[in-house]
């Protein structure tokens, strides 16, 4: 065999051999990529005054997040305050210019635990009145921990579950840092119970993210 070819083979094979030796390092980095998966807070209304915390129609609600409890049942009547959940009549809804109203009532909303928050859930009882039909949807504002709000006005559709007969919405908040939670719903939108509402969360330094 001539010196050239066997130079050739060589090559050939150390080529291989590094050509495997990369795709076992990419396959090995693929299977380390494990998504974290997401804890969910509950705040259960239910055993509020007409089953749930109104919402809708100008009526909306904050709260702060305490991640130390999975789920938390709370019994609040329209307009009533605590230092981690606000019920407000703000005379303001989604529409933009009207940040300095849906922020008023939330100085004295307590600082909450920072967290990655991905998405948040809406369960409400519908309102019924024949004849009546309407649209609507709900946005969302959040706290940073170092106390300053950030508003998000794009709706998020409500829509009935016929098989639950629930109205339900899920909003993508995707943002980190985050210690509180403003809850706006369209103008449009009839005063109706906000029975549940489930906020997922990631663990880890996702929570510290600015």
């Amino acid at each position: 065999m001539s010196s050239a070819k066997c130079t050739s083979r060589m090559f050939l094979l150390a080529f291989a051999v590094a050509s495997l030796s990369s795709r076992a390092n990419v396959t090995a980095e693929v299977k380390r990529m494990v998504l974290t998966p997401v804890n969910r807070y509950i705040l259960d209304f239910s055993h509020s005054e007409g089953g749930g915390l109104p919402g809708g129609n100008f009526d909306n609600i904050a709260f702060n997040l305490d991640l130390h409890e999975s789920k938390r049942s709370i019994s609040l009547r329209r307009g009533e305050r605590s230092k981690d959940i606000i019920a407000s009549y703000d005379f303001a809804d989604c529409t933009k210019g009207q940040e300095s109203l849906l922020q008023k009532p939330l100085d004295q909303l307590a600082p909450g635990q920072a967290a990655w928050v991905d998405y948040i859930d809406i369960e409400m009882i519908p309102f019924r009145q024949e004849g009546v039909k309407w649209a609507g949807g709900v946005c969302f504002g959040y706290r940073n921990a170092g106390g300053s709000w950030h508003w998000h006005l794009a709706t998020t559709p409500l829509t009935l579950d016929a098989a639950t007969d629930r109205v339900r919405a899920r909003i993508w908040v995707k943002e980190g840092n985050i210690d509180a939670l403003k809850l706006v719903f369209d103008q449009s939108v009839p005063s109706q119970p906000i029975r549940l509402v489930t906020v997922a969360t990631r663990p880890g330094e996702l929570g510290q993210r600015k």
